[in-house]
């Protein structure tokens, strides 16, 4: 019966999927800003920019924030990089087909497709929160598609499931089917919620809320019940890749355990670390020079 209702719930958050990927290739999604790109995978049409010359950086955005919040990033990296910043399945306006079961490996392999595709062999992964396990996943078992890991409020297995019980403390969005009808009412209600715990530089709120609101009236998804019951469904730590790592931690953010700063530092031997103590959840939107500092210099380090 769980294994039913899991497939139940989760066909909430790809519900009509095929007609969402033609309307977001038509509508407001492809025109609100400029450069806005789509890439089809057997699973996902992904959402995406494209934008600068140099060695390929990969950015993923972090729901409920869209694309539409990353101009500032682009401008600062692209003098340096050629950055991409996609948006995740069935998150913000990358929408997937009803086949899409939200399954750890299943992700990750169709997010690589995406990466081997769209940005070729050896780029940067400067993956976000819990996309920090892809980044490590595809690392490891697909080598060749990065050369660094820059890996932004991330940790092992073990720090989000300590994640997921802080965000999640009457189990409700654990719950197959009405954890996925609960985010569908609360989605709109939590946002500022959630940016006003995460977001360090408090008067970047404001901007965030209004770019969340305008995806959300649009059409965006966050479906962060399917990614907490399946995708962090994954139970054993992973394997050190053979990249070299850097954990970027903003300290600010009261979203994540203060215990799980710099956990994959504690987890792999030779991860390098760097605090902001000013920034929160996203400290590449919210000083994102800063963050490109950080990079650089481990990037010439290594």
């Amino acid at each position: 019966m769980a294994s039913f209702l899991s497939r139940l719930g989760t066909r909430i958050d790809t519900w009509a999927g095929a007609a969402k990927m033609e309307r977001f290739r038509k509508g407001w999604p492809a025109k609100a800003i400029s450069n806005v790109r789509f890439h089809r995978t057997p699973m996902v049409q992904y959402r995406y920019l494209d934008e600068g010359n140099g060695p390929t950086i990969v950015f993923t955005v972090d729901p409920p924030m869209t694309i539409e919040v990353y101009g500032p990033l682009i401008e600062v990296f692209s003098t340096q990089f050629r950055v991409v910043v996609v948006e995740l399945p069935a998150m913000g306006f990358s929408a997937a087909l009803g086949g899409y079961s939200f399954g750890f490996e299943e992700t990750n392999d169709d997010l690589a497709s995406f990466l081997r595709t769209v940005c070729g062999e050896g780029s940067i992964f400067a993956f976000s929160c819990a996309a920090s396990l892809a980044a490590i996943d595809i690392a490891l078992r697909m080598p060749e598609l990065a050369s660094h890991l820059c890996l932004i409020q991330a940790g092992g297995t073990e720090a989000f499931a300590t994640w997921k019980a802080a965000r999640d403390p009457k189990g409700i969005l654990a719950k197959p089917l009405l954890g996925q009808l609960a985010m569908k009412r609360m989605a709109p209600r939590r946002m500022p919620q959630w940016f006003s715990l995460s977001v360090g530089r408090t008067e970047q709120i404001e901007h965030f809320c209004s770019c969340a609101e305008q995806s959300f009236t649009q059409g965006a998804m966050w479906s962060l019940a399917s990614a907490f019951q399946l995708y962090l469904d994954q139970r054993q730590e992973l394997p050190q890749p053979p990249q070299p790592m850097l954990s970027i931690w903003g300290s600010a953010d009261r979203s994540h355990p203060a215990s799980n700063a710099h956990s994959l530092a504690r987890l792999y031997p030779g991860v390098q670390s760097v605090t902001f103590g000013h920034l929160g959840h996203t400290p590449e939107l919210e000083e994102p020079a800063l963050v490109l500092n950080a990079i650089t210099a481990f990037l010439e380090r290594t």
